[in-house]
Order: C-alpha cells, then sequence, then structure tokens
C-alpha cells in the first residue's frame, strides 16, 4: 500500500511537466486495447481553454480540463482526485460506461485481460492473485496470447491459402483439357468417318472384282457349252469327205475349248471367294490322316491325328480328330484368354469330285469346340479315303473380325508379359538363393598337345593358352590359364601351371573380393585326378592358382589316363559364397 501514493505522485508529476510544456503523450497500456477500439482515448486538453464550470465540483475553472470521450470539463483538483482512483487519463464517467461494455469476472468484478495457458481461460488478476486454482499455472496478458495465437493461426491460414492458389492451376489446366477432349472427339468422329467412307468404297470395289469374277465363273463354261453344241451340230452337218478333210482342224478347235478351264473352278472353300481386308486371314492347315482302313475296323473312341497351330492373332489353338461312331474334329486353345472371344473355325474333307467335299463352318466363343464331320462307316463308300488309304483335311481357324483379332493379340501380349515378369521373378530367386548358397559356378576347358607344343625355335620360353570365360551366380566372369614353361634350375624339366583370373571389373578399382576355387586335371579315372582349392582375394588384374601345378612328364605318360583323344581336359570351379 505504501507504493500506491509514489505511483500517484509520479503520473501527477509528469501530467504537470505535460502540461507546462502545452503537450500531453501517453502510450497506451495493454489494457486500454480493448477500450481504444470503443472509447476514444482522453487527455486533458493542451490548448487554452476558456473558463468554463467544473462537470464535477460545479466551480468556475480558467484553464479547465477536458475529457476527450464525452468533452466534459473539469478542474483540476477533480482531475487529481479522478487520477487518484484511475489510471486512465478519461472521466469515471466514461470509465464506469466502458465497464458495462467489458466483460467483467463475476467473483472480482474486474477486467477479464488475463489468459490462463495451463486450463486455457480467460482470468482477471484476482484470479490470478487471490485464488488457488490458478496458483503455479502459466499467465500471460490476453492481448499477447491473442496475437501469438492470431499470428500462429494466420501462418496455418497462409499455407493453405497458398495451396488453394495452386488450385487455379488445376482449374485452368482442366478447362484446357476439356477443350482438347472435345477436340479429339471431333477428330475422332472425322476420323471414323473417314475410315467408314475408305471401308465402304474398299468394300464395293471389292464386291465390284468378286462378283465380276463369279459371273466370268457362270458365263464362261455356258458359252463355252455353247461353242461345243454348235461345234457337234457343225460335225454331224459336214457330209463324210469334208469331215475327213476338216477332222484335224474340229479335233484343235474342240481341244481349245479346255485350256484354262481349271482357273475357272472355285477354290477348295468358300471363304477365298468372299476375302478381304478388312476381316481376319486364315491360316490352312493340312491333315492327312493315314492308314485309315486300320481305324474303321476299331471302333474304339480314339484319338489319331493331333497338331498345334495358330491364327492370325497369335492365340495357340491345339487340333485334334477322333474316330469313333463319327469322324470328329476337337478345338481346344492352349492359353485361356481372360475375355471370350469369338472366332471362325472351317473344317473340309476333300473328295475326288469337288461337290462332293465337306464343309463346315462354326462360330465359337468358347475355348474348346467339337465338329461332327462324317460317320465312319460312310467315308469308304463315300469315296473319301484314297488308293493309299489317306484321307485328306484342311483346317482353317481364324478371328470373327478384325476389332477380337486386335484384343487378341492384346490380350496374348499382356499374358505373354505376365509370363515374362513370372519367369524373371523366379530366375531372381533362383540366382539369389544359388548365390548364397555353396555350390561351385564349373567350367570345362580342353586343349590339344599340338597347342602345348614349343616351337622348334628355342626362343619361346612359355605357352599361355586362355579357356572361355565362365559366370558365376552373382554375374562375374572367371577365365582358367594354362601355362607350359620350359625347365630351369628349379625343375629339371617341363611343368604345367595352372591359373584362375576374375575378368568382370569391380566397382572400385581398389577393391577386393575373396573367393573359394578349385583347379582339377581331368583324369579318366576320377579318382586319379588331380585338383586342389584354395581362397584368395581377387582383383581385375592378380591372377591365383599354383605353379607348377604338374609335370609335362606326368600328363603325357601312357598310363596316367591324362590324355584323352589327343588332348588333356582341366575343370575349374568358382564359389560364389563369402567364406569367413
Amino acid at each position: 500500500m505504501s507504493q500506491q501514493p509514489k505511483k500517484r505522485r509520479v503520473k501527477r508529476s509528469k501530467m504537470e511537466t505535460s502540461l507546462t510544456n502545452s503537450e500531453v503523450k501517453k502510450e497506451p497500456k495493454p489494457t486500454d486495447i480493448e477500450m481504444k477500439d470503443q472509447i476514444p482515448p482522453a487527455v486533458p486538453s493542451s490548448s487554452p481553454m476558456p473558463p468554463g464550470e467544473c462537470s464535477s465540483c460545479k466551480e468556475t475553472v480558467e484553464k479547465p480540463v477536458t475529457c476527450g470521450s464525452c468533452e466534459k470539463l473539469f478542474c483540476w483538483k477533480c482531475f487529481d482526485v479522478w487520477l487518484s482512483f484511475t489510471p486512465r487519463t478519461i472521466c469515471p464517467v466514461c470509465v464506469a460506461e466502458m465497464k458495462k461494455k467489458v466483460e467483467s469476472c463475476p467473483d472480482h468484478d474486474q477486467e477479464l485481460n488475463l489468459f490462463c495457458l495451463t486450463c486455457g481461460i480467460r482470468i482477471c488478476s484476482g484470479c490470478f492473485l487471490h485464488t488457488a486454482n490458478h496458483k503455479r499455472h502459466q499467465i500471460d496478458d490476453l492481448d499477447v496470447v491473442y496475437r501469438e495465437k492470431l499470428a500462429d493461426t494466420n501462418g496455418k491460414l497462409n499455407v493453405v491459402g497458398e495451396v488453394l492458389q495452386q488450385f487455379k492451376s488445376v482449374v485452368e489446366t482442366t478447362e484446357f483439357n476439356e477443350g482438347l477432349i472435345e477436340k479429339t472427339e471431333q477428330d475422332i468422329q472425322t476420323e471414323l468417318g473417314q475410315l467408314m467412307e475408305k471401308a465402304k468404297s474398299e468394300a464395293a470395289g471389292w464386291k465390284e472384282g468378286k462378283m465380276r469374277l463369279c459371273g466370268l465363273r457362270k458365263e464362261v463354261p455356258i458359252k463355252r457349252m455353247s461353242l461345243f453344241g454348235e461345234l457337234q451340230d457343225k460335225i454331224n452337218g459336214l457330209a463324210k469327205h469334208d469331215f475327213i478333210a476338216k477332222k484335224e482342224e474340229l479335233e484343235l478347235e474342240a481341244a481349245a475349248l479346255v485350256p484354262n478351264a481349271q482357273a475357272l473352278f472355285p477354290p477348295p472353300i468358300d471363304y477365298h471367294d468372299y476375302e478381304c481386308s478388312l476381316i481376319p486371314l486364315c491360316r490352312m492347315v493340312p491333315i492327312i490322316l493315314e492308314k485309315i482302313s486300320l481305324h474303321l475296323e476299331d471302333p474304339k473312341y480314339d484319338v489319331i491325328h493331333s497338331v498345334d497351330v495358330s491364327d492370325s492373332s497369335e492365340t495357340f489353338w491345339t487340333i485334334r480328330v477322333f474316330k469313333g461312331k463319327h469322324l470328329t474334329v476337337d478345338f481346344s486353345q492352349k492359353q485361356l484368354l481372360k475375355h471370350s472371344l469369338s472366332f471362325q473355325l472351317y473344317v473340309e474333307v476333300f473328295h475326288v469330285d469337288h461337290r462332293k467335299t465337306i464343309r463346315v463352318m462354326q462360330e465359337t466363343q468358347s475355348t474348346n469346340s467339337h465338329i461332327e464331320l462324317i460317320e465312319m462307316d460312310k467315308l469308304k463308300e463315300s469315296g473319301y479315303i484314297s488308293n493309299a488309304d489317306e484321307i485328306s483335311m484342311a483346317i482353317w481357324i481364324r478371328p470373327t473380325s478384325i476389332i477380337v483379332e486386335r484384343q487378341a493379340l492384346t490380350l496374348n501380349y499382356l499374358d505373354l508379359k505376365r509370363q515374362k515378369f513370372e519367369l524373371d521373378t523366379k530366375h531372381c530367386d533362383v540366382v539369389s538363393k544359388l548365390a548364397e548358397s555353396e555350390q561351385f559356378s564349373v567350367g570345362y576347358f580342353r586343349i590339344p598337345l599340338e597347342r602345348l607344343q614349343f616351337p622348334e625355335d628355342d626362343a619361346t620360353v612359355k605357352l599361355q593358352i586362355k579357356s572361355h570365360a565362365i559366370k558365376d551366380f552373382s554375374g562375374r566372369s572367371w577365365c582358367l590359364y594354362v601355362e607350359r614353361v620350359k625347365a630351369n634350375r628349379v625343375c629339371a624339366e617341363s611343368y604345367i601351371g595352372v591359373y584362375l583370373m576374375l575378368c568382370s571389373p569391380l566397382k572400385k578399382k581398389s577393391s577386393t573380393m575373396r573367393r573359394r576355387y578349385y583347379l582339377e586335371l581331368v583324369n579318366q579315372d576320377h579318382e586319379y585326378s588331380i585338383r586342389k582349392y584354395g581362397r584368395d582375394k581377387f582383383d581385375s588384374k592378380a591372377r591365383f592358382g599354383w605353379s607348377p601345378f604338374v609335370r609335362m612328364s606326368r600328363v603325357l605318360a601312357e598310363s596316367a589316363g591324362f590324355v584323352r583323344k589327343g588332348a588333356i581336359g582341366f575343370r575349374f570351379g568358382v564359389q560364389n559364397r563369402k567364406r569367413k
């Protein structure tokens, strides 16, 4: 309580100093921020005022003090008294009105100008000082917390605003895509119209050519038969001596009616008559059933022929010919397509007389289909069996349309792609397992003895032969070096040295890797083969092995068993697993 008068004296001295200098400056306190938005700040008048009556004591004052809010006049005594009750530079009447507008604490009748960060509620100074509910809680000024929270929220809103601002580009892109879709649809319609016109024109031209061919097939035989009838009438109308004189001429005229007649015969199957580029092509599969008489004697239902074929959509089929009560052809797809597509199947059983040839056409959407051709008992009676005891057949398979052909090609491609992926996965699994196993990657190398002979001149001291490369389970290449070295002070006779070398480059020039390996000179009796094991650090340049490995005299010995068909054989292996 002793400090409050001192504060009032300090404020009063500051106010008097400001009045003497005709300037009043007061910084707004945090408690006045909310009020500043509602009521303008009130300060003593800085300009000379005419004498007036004090609104409090009703006395006439020469230099009154004016409230900036309500513009009432006060004397200096009343102004001093109001400063003792409130630190604000507005009159008590305005303060009372402000308190009515500002929410106050119901327990202490003070402004809720503090914020408890622990509890997350507004409190007044009395709640913080005189109650135990907020004791040792983290307290801060309400305006400060408001500004901090507002700044944090504004920062997050700015991020959201930036993201939403980017959505404008999505709208623009979508509108552009809508225009492209409409344009593409128009282009597709135009292209489809052009294709339809082209297809109609091609179909019309195809029809005209085919109908012309059919007309010729009908017209030419009729004309030739007419000419043949006229020739017969002419012969019958000639006198005997005239016929004898013109016999050769008449025979040549008759023979002229026969050439090119075979070209007028229709193809074995009607499909060729309506073949067009707008429909898929058929692939003919000839089938010859040999020794058919033996199958006629045995009525048991059995397969007498089987063949695998593919159509224009690269769909693979298995065709089986069954004999039983009927001669039956079975069609089955080797790989099952995910979607049922329609295919056309053609079967033809040839006869010497084309008019008796059996032609069957069937459309199917299933993966298996059966076609019964003719009863087995009627094959010989009807003359379908040739003198060589054979039946000739032909099979055609094709998709019903170009669209179906493309769908089948797509499905087959996807199926092959899936199979490749599965095989690659299995291959990687097997390689990874082999890479961790203790198995050796083995290579074989045979050398003719002629290559190990030194030339007649004595200049050559060493012969070196390199083998082909083998790959271990990690994909690294290895090769074998075989050397024959002449005798010297160390060895009294020539010997063979064997070395192993890494051919694949490593990731780093200075890096090395340790591998276990073996080198073997193969003997006809495997128990006497010379094999040595080793474990060394390999790099891309160094070779490791044994020198001398074996004496040449021991290799060339007749009873040794190392030479076979004028050559010696080596075997070498590399273990991929790192051994500790």
